[in-house]
């Protein structure tokens, strides 16, 4: 709104102007102003006649501004003058000029140009150490030898009568919490190895995945907005009202998903709480067609064990999930050893087929041994892995990870056998697929020697090693 100022050399004008007013017109001011006036007493003039004079002394004390005089033709904008223009873009290398008087051809100016419009890599902050209340240990073993010790370590993996009850109760007091606030609500509970195995990093990747189904709700919406408030309204209702702990959510990957922790009466045991999600289903769906070999059921709990405590299954860290490290296991059991068939029949629903009638004598100990040699030298930018068609292929898109000096290397291409299009490596980075390289070759060392050394917990170097 404009505000009108009242200047002091503008009084002297005003009272000239009055001046060549006619009577009549003077008349009529004057008959204006005693009508404002006469009604006020002393003290009200006296009040007006102040305020006025301190709203003209405030206006005295404001700066002026010298305003351009009308007529005067409009002043342009300041711009850089085309030479010093010329002489920064040359600094910076980024004038054809330049280039070409330092024998750029115009090919190599093309490549050049198009190297510069390739995307910054995000920048990945490598983990360092932290002081821990509870540090992680290396595992103990009874046994003497490799084999003895992988068998010891497979009884405290499978699941067993127990194990499966305390998974139920989860699923039973979820459902009970949520029930008033998500009657029609469906709640099942996934788990492939006993939830309470004494791993590292439990916390972070729980072996129980509990799943709340809604029928025609939870995807949609931009990004799964809804999907995501449903899973928050959950966690307030467990949280608030039900004595659950929440320990961090895990928003920004295909399936979002928080981390809670039961009450004590349930074993303060972690697990993973979703809405709607696919993968819990599918990755049980999967375990339980491998149970025609025993033998790739004991494979599959030892690498996803390694996997996590080596922490390189942490998901929300750019890590492979438990449910990739599963289908790395199967393609090598099926590629590498022939003991598993193609997948094919547990995405089309079809019967399982029959077991290969020849026994297959080899142990777990030596599959795991296999698995990280088959790995160690695997050529991630020439082989797909697919459970789905069990035997190798290319990928049809490579996967290309990009680091932050501009390199490139390429990363896993891990397809889905229930969504043919999803690419399940492409969640790393080049940093975690530098770990995994690291990790592989490592267990191409310790495997055979030492089941405790290969298994120990990884930690973050220290904040000077990390520099």
């Amino acid at each position: 709104m404009p505000r009108m100022q009242l200047k002091l050399d503008s009084i002297p004008s005003a009272m000239c102007g009055i001046g060549k007013m006619d009577a009549r017109s003077k008349c009529i001011l004057l008959a204006a102003i005693l009508t404002a006036v006469l009604p006020l007493e002393i003290h009200h003039l006296m009040a007006a006649v102040l305020g006025a004079a301190g709203y003209m002394f405030m206006q005295w004390l404001e700066p002026t501004v010298k305003r351009q005089p009308e007529g005067a033709p409009p002043r342009r904008p300041y711009t850089e003058k085309p030479s010093s223009r010329l002489a920064s873009s040359a600094a910076r290398g980024n004038s054809w000029e330049e280039r070409r008087s330092r024998g750029f051809t115009a090919a190599e100016d093309q490549k050049w140009s198009a190297l510069r419009a390739v995307p910054a890599a995000p920048a990945v902050k490598p983990d360092v150490k932290r002081p821990s209340v509870m540090p992680v240990k290396a595992p103990k073993f009874a046994a003497s030898n490799w084999q003895e010790e992988v068998n010891e370590l497979l009884e405290t993996l499978k699941p067993n009568a127990a194990s499966r009850e305390q998974v139920e109760q989860i699923a039973r007091a979820v459902k009970r919490s949520l029930g008033p606030v998500l009657p029609g609500a469906a709640v099942d509970a996934f788990s492939l190895a006993r939830p309470m195995a004494g791993t590292a990093f439990g916390v972070a990747v729980p072996e129980v995945e509990v799943v709340v189904t809604l029928e025609g709700k939870g995807a949609e919406g931009a990004d799964g907005k809804l999907q995501k408030s449903l899973i928050r309204t959950c966690t307030d209702r467990l949280v608030s009202q039900d004595s659950f702990k929440f320990r961090r959510s895990a928003f920004r990957g295909a399936e979002p998903k928080v981390t809670l922790i039961t009450p004590p009466e349930q074993g303060n045991m972690p697990f993973n709480l979703a809405v709607n999600a696919l993968m819990p289903a599918r990755c049980s769906e999967l375990f339980k067609a491998c149970e025609m070999d025993p033998v790739a059921i004991e494979l599959i709990l030892l690498v996803r064990r390694w996997a996590k405590d080596r922490g390189i299954s942490h998901a929300a860290k750019g890590h492979l999930s438990p449910y990739s490290w599963m289908l790395l296991a199967i393609y090598y059991l099926q590629v590498g050893t022939h003991q598993l068939p193609a997948m094919s029949f547990v995405v089309s629903k079809r019967d399982r087929p029959e077991p290969s009638p020849e026994k297959n004598n080899v142990s777990a100990g030596e599959l795991l041994q296999g698995f990280m040699k088959f790995y160690a030298s695997f050529d991630w930018a020439k082989e797909n892995i697919s459970v789905r068609q069990g035997q190798r292929a290319a990928p049809t898109r490579p996967l290309m990870l990009l680091h932050e000096d501009g390199k490139t290397q390429p990363g896993p291409c891990i397809e889905d056998p229930f969504e043919t299009s999803n690419n399940l490596g492409s969640c790393m980075h080049w940093l975690s697929m530098s770990r995994l390289q690291e990790e592989f070759a490592r267990g191409v060392q310790l495997s055979g020697a030492s089941l405790a050394e290969l298994l120990e917990p990884w930690t973050p170097p220290d904040h000077a090693d990390a520099d």
